[in-house]
Formats: structure tokens, sequence, C-alpha cells
């Protein structure tokens, strides 16, 4: 069975995660696990005006972010030797084709040393971006989109993705379908917007994950089997993430996912490395 992570998220700075990076990278050592990577959320864009007081790890400028992703970096590497297992330093990253997103991303990465990155999308967005709004607190949003534009919305919100799949800032893309955990997306005029998602994957060559928290949340991974299939001897390397936010996830339904990939028929080649970072 896999025996590294490479997403999980700790407390400090306002974080997401429910423990601190050394009760994480404690955990995955006593569970016998050789790497860790330490990857807190990168969500920074001149247009979220949204619960910037209720989540203080949502930024609407590079320079507060690239201070808070210093900080995270200081932390980790502090952390390395301590305890026996390899840490590794990255960031889930929202990504937005935003040309000002996109300038102030370049230029902070060119000042950051990070092993790797995660793509990820968490936003419904319009299509020039003055509109964003993290799904989570889309039943917040008041008033709400009605059943058409809300339908664009995730239709863009997959739209960004293939984006992001696309840029080539990206080691592996986070969670395909994060939207089917709100019932968005799930309906079959979305399908082609997925199939377009497996294009992307298969003409860049770009490692996607099979991310177990699904299970906890609607009783499948993400992206669903039907997608990790159809990219199935394609040549595009997957691995198993466990998402973690406290040390009890780490590693959580590995066994699942693993035995879902062998009935898939997914070869054991196409698994991404350690040394594929």
């Amino acid at each position: 069975m896999q025996n590294f992570t490479l997403h999980t998220h700790n407390g400090e700075q306002h974080f997401d995660g429910r423990a601190s990076a050394e009760t994480m990278i404690a955990a995955a050592a006593a569970k016998g696990f050789a790497t860790i990577g330490v990857t807190n959320h990168l969500i920074v864009h001149p247009n979220i005006k949204q619960n910037l007081e209720k989540e203080p790890m949502f930024f609407n400028n590079f320079a507060d972010m690239e201070k808070t992703c210093r900080r995270h970096i200081e932390i980790l590497q502090n952390l390395k030797g301590k305890y026996n297992i390899d840490i590794k330093i990255g960031f889930e990253t929202d990504f937005f084709t935003h040309k000002e997103w996109r300038n102030g991303f370049e230029k902070m990465l060119s000042r950051l040393e990070v092993d790797y990155l995660i793509g990820a999308s968490h936003f419904l967005k319009n299509e020039d971006e003055s509109f964003l709004c993290n799904i989570y607190y889309l039943k917040d949003l008041n008033p709400r989109p009605d059943d058409a534009a809300l339908r664009r919305l995730v239709h863009n919100h997959y739209r960004n993705i293939e984006a992001a799949i696309r840029s080539g800032y990206f080691r592996f893309i986070a969670h395909l379908d994060y939207c089917a955990i709100f019932d968005l997306g799930e309906e079959e005029e979305f399908n082609e917007d997925k199939y377009r998602l497996i294009a992307a994957l298969k003409e860049t060559k770009t490692a996607f994950e099979i991310n177990t928290s699904g299970y906890d949340r609607i009783n499948r991974p993400h992206p669903a089997p039907w997608i990790i299939k159809e990219l199935a001897d394609s040549g595009v390397k997957t691995l198993l993430s466990d998402d973690s936010h406290h040390p009890d996830h780490l590693g959580r339904h590995f066994a699942e996912a693993e035995t879902l990939l062998e009935e898939l028929g997914w070869n054991p080649a196409d698994r991404l490395q350690l040394a594929d970072l």
C-alpha cells in the first residue's frame, strides 16, 4: 500500500487543519509513512470579497499571502530531521485564469522554495472572475443564484479546473469533482465538462489524485470511479491522497482505494512515485 501522503493540512496561521504541523508529522511517522507533504491552502485573488473575516486563510492581495506562505515554509523547515520521516513542502493552490492573478502568482512563486504544488478549485466564478464564491459558502450567499445562473457557474468551475490542468503549474490536481460534495455538477449535462478534464489530463500527462476523503463525505472517492476508469491505460499518473486535516485522517481509506484501482485495471507503473516530484 502507498506509504506516503502528499495532501495534508495543519492548523497554524488560521489554516483549516485541526492539529499543528508537528502533530501531523509525528503521527505520520508513527503510522510508518516514509514521506509527508504538508500543503496548506494558497487562496488569493483580488476579487475575493466574501468571508475574509470568517476565513482568514483567504487573501485578496499577494503581499499578505506571501508572508503567510513564508511562515508555512519556515515552520516545516524547522521540523525537518526531528522525526523519522521525510517532509515535503507544498501548497494546495486555487487556480484562477485572471491575468492579474497569474502575474502575481508567478512573481510570488519565484520567491518561494517549495517542493511541489497541487492544483485545486474550490470556487464558483463568472467568466471575468469579478464574482467569486467559495463553494462551501454558497449556502450563505444572498441572493443565491437562480438555477440557470448556478449551472453556468458550475460549468465555469469545471472549465477552470481544465485550465489548471493545462497551466503546467501543478504536479497533480486535487479532487477533480470536488463540487459533488455539495450535490453540484452531478447531472448529465456536466459530463461533457468532465470528459474535457479527462482529455486535458491525457494530453498534458498531468497527474491527478484519488482523494479518499470522499469516502467519508459521499461514499466514494474523488473523482468518481468512472472517471478513474476512463484514465486507466492512458499514461496519466495517479496517487492516493487522504486530504488530512486531522491526524486520524492520515491514510484514511487507502485500502479501499487500492482495491478500487486494482478492480479498474490500473497498472502499478502508472502510480505517481516520490521520485516523480
